[in-house]
């Protein structure tokens, strides 16, 4: 079905083209309602049709119609299902796994060549902790922060 359409449509795209050279041309068109042209060529009718001008937009018409239903088929013969690259590639990255969590020592601390922020960046909060981690005490503030005394007392 395809192929058949196939040649059916260069068929039609080889008579317009043919069709299109055979015409004389009629001495008005946009270039002569442009520069000095009167309106009655340009807005009025056009008198009788040949076979030339109807065979033109006989072979126009097929041209479009023969164009978008072999469109049509190439787009459901694909079998994506209409699906865009940017989707695919959105779908292929979401099943993908996530990279590897960095490694931590015995004590829980990062390697010594990794340097991690003790900080967040100012305007920044910190970032959430990871599942089945608890998150690290804050530290104590510079200069004890509290006026009680570390025992408890009063």
């Amino acid at each position: 079905m395809y192929g058949l359409l196939l040649a059916l449509h260069l068929l039609v795209c080889l008579g317009l083209v043919a069709v299109v050279l055979v015409q004389s041309g009629k001495g008005g068109g946009l270039a002569g309602g442009a520069f000095g042209g009167t309106a009655q060529t340009v807005f009025g009718g056009r008198g009788a049709t040949d076979f030339i001008t109807r065979a033109t937009m006989v072979l126009g018409g097929a041209f479009f119609v023969t164009s978008l239903v072999l469109a049509l088929l190439s787009s459901a013969t694909r079998g994506g299902g209409g699906k865009s690259l940017i989707q695919e590639q959105a779908k292929q990255s979401s099943q993908s796994a996530p990279a590897p969590a960095p490694q931590r020592g015995p004590s829980g601390a990062p390697p010594t060549g990794d340097v991690l922020p003790t900080t967040p960046p100012a305007g920044t909060s910190a970032p959430a902790p990871a599942k089945g981690v608890a998150p690290a005490p804050a530290p104590a503030p510079a200069g004890g922060g509290s006026s009680k005394p570390p025992g408890g007392g009063p």
